[in-house]
């Protein structure tokens, strides 16, 4: 058995194994010919049916061309592709990144800096901005297929065959892709498109400044569930230091419409930048709160000024009275009263204007910083209203008659949520539900083909549903019925529910077995 240091892939010689993945093994390898490191992706096939081997091997060269025309600073380059010449298996050749994968780094770190969040975020955007203008959807944008780069950079990798990955590679047993950070229309197996990363990249986003998924759950089932009808808590509940703008944006980017989402990665990334930008001019507080104390020094100075003029004003009044009064004679006097009124009504403004100045230097820094406001006109004061009569109280005869009897309250019964993840191998079938022998849902189950799902082999559906359960003890009784009525299976389960509580119940109707699996959540 040939060692990964002996093991050639065409001219390619392996020098190490990276990891190991659902599609194969990854290698760093030596490219004689040029005399540089590559990485090496195997694609094993075993276990595939001739058909779907011969339609894989079909489209995996026009995916890997596809991928091979991107070139970004961004991008992991794709080099070239081969086969195995042992087991015919193919191989493509990628450009090596020295550095970690993003999910190592978070498993180690739990969450990074906004900063330097943001910085990769932005850069993972602008890419995939470009890749979608290529007219190349990545479909399965997740941490680990993000490499940073030993500068701190980061690049996407596996763009071209994480197509082939998710729509054309099942294997029995396996879950392919990564359901906490696919878009909801990846998991119901509709069409997506450049959006579908873009939601991906939003969880990513969520992942690396809160330190935790936007959805969690004990099986991907749940998951499903919840990426599909469940908003995750805001970013900046679990941790307060985050801007609230940026609330805003991952909501936009995790939207479950995608017309409600960004519609392009530069758009994503033009507002991230902006947070990046506001976050950084936080650092200009310091000059702020200086120029606001040099306005209101200068405030201070202006008022004390005008306090003096004012005072000396009043003193050179007083002197002119006093001469006045041991010279002039009576008329003189007369007009020297008159002439002291004034200067006391100067003395007065004056005070005014000194006990006013506590407020005008407040206020100065807010007036130094603001646009001039235009002058409002005085206003005329206002005479003192009349007293309003208040009503005479009415006779205790009139009061008795306007009684009327007490309404009773409503009695409120507490609820729970109850939740319903519900897998199925149905193509047409009807789900009934009771609650305490009482029917409380009907509803119908279709599944689709078995190739159009993404994310659970050999089964057909799944479905979502909620119920109001009133607080207490109640017994659940599940029925599923096939449209042709060869298949009909019940279950009966026991639960307690407390008022306001949320439970989360997967349901798994095996067709096959006639079986229901219950599992709480």
């Amino acid at each position: 058995m040939e060692t990964p240091a002996s093991k050639h892939f065409g001219r390619y010689e392996t020098v190490a194994e990276l990891g190991r993945g659902a599609m194969g093994v990854v290698y760093k390898a030596r490219d004689p010919q040029i005399d540089r490191f590559v990485a090496i992706k195997t694609v094993s096939l075993w276990g595939q049916e001739p058909d779907e081997e011969k339609e894989f091997r079909m489209r995996f060269g026009n995916e890997a061309q596809a991928a091979g025309r991107l070139h970004h600073p961004g991008i992991v380059s794709v080099f070239d592709v081969g086969e195995n010449p042992e087991n015919r298996d193919p191989y493509i050749v990628l450009e090596y990144v020295s550095g970690e994968a993003l999910n190592k780094i978070l498993a180690r770190e739990k969450k990074l800096s906004l900063e330097i969040a943001l910085q990769l975020a932005i850069e993972i955007a602008d890419a995939l901005e470009y890749a979608h203008a290529q007219g190349v959807v990545h479909r399965d944008i997740k941490p680990a297929n993000i490499l940073i780069t030993e500068a701190g950079r980061a690049k996407i990798a596996d763009f071209g065959i994480a197509k082939l990955n998710l729509a054309h590679f099942t294997l029995p047993g396996r879950v392919l892709g990564t359901p906490a950070y696919m878009a909801p229309e990846q998991l119901s197996g509709e069409g997506c498109d450049g959006r579908s990363d873009l939601f991906s990249l939003g969880v990513i986003l969520y992942a690396m400044v809160t330190g935790h998924s936007p959805f969690q759950g004990n099986s991907a089932t749940t998951v499903c569930f919840k990426v599909a009808n469940r908003e995750p808590v805001t970013p900046s509940a679990l941790e307060m230091t985050l801007p609230p703008e940026l609330d805003a944006v991952i909501a936009r980017a995790m939207s479950k419409d995608p017309e409600e989402r960004y519609q392009r990665g530069a758009d994503f990334a033009n507002d991230l930048r902006q947070i990046l930008t506001l976050g950084k001019a936080g650092s200009t507080t310091t000059s702020v709160r200086a120029a606001s104390a040099t306005a209101t020094k200068s405030a201070a100075q202006r008022t004390a000024a005008n306090a003096v003029a004012h005072v000396t004003a009043v003193a050179q009044g007083e002197k002119v009275v006093r001469r006045i009064l041991s010279k002039a004679p009576l008329r003189d006097l007369v007009l020297g009263a008159a002439t002291v009124v004034g200067l006391v009504i100067i003395g007065a403004q004056t005070k005014l204007l000194v006990n006013s100045s506590k407020t005008d230097v407040s206020d100065s820094a807010a007036a130094a910083m603001a646009p001039p406001v235009a002058a409002q006109p005085v206003a005329q004061p206002v005479q003192s209203a009349k007293p309003v009569p208040l009503p005479a109280p009415r006779s205790a005869s009139k009061r008795i008659r306007a009684k009327t009897p007490p309404v009773p309250k409503p009695v409120i019964v507490p609820t729970s949520t109850l939740d319903l993840a519900i897998q199925h191998q149905f193509k047409d079938a009807t789900l009934y539900i009771w609650i305490d022998d009482k029917l409380a849902l009907t509803r119908p189950l279709h599944g689709g083909t078995q190739k159009k799902l993404v994310v659970f082999n050999g089964v057909r559906g799944i479905d979502s549903e909620s119920l109001k359960v009133p607080a207490g003890n109640h017994a659940l009784r599940f029925r599923a019925v096939s449209a042709d009525q060869s298949v009909d299976m019940s279950r009966t389960i026991s639960a307690d529910f407390a008022g306001g509580d949320i439970k989360t119940l997967q349901i798994t109707f095996d067709k096959h077995n006639a079986t229901i699996k219950l599992n709480w959540e």
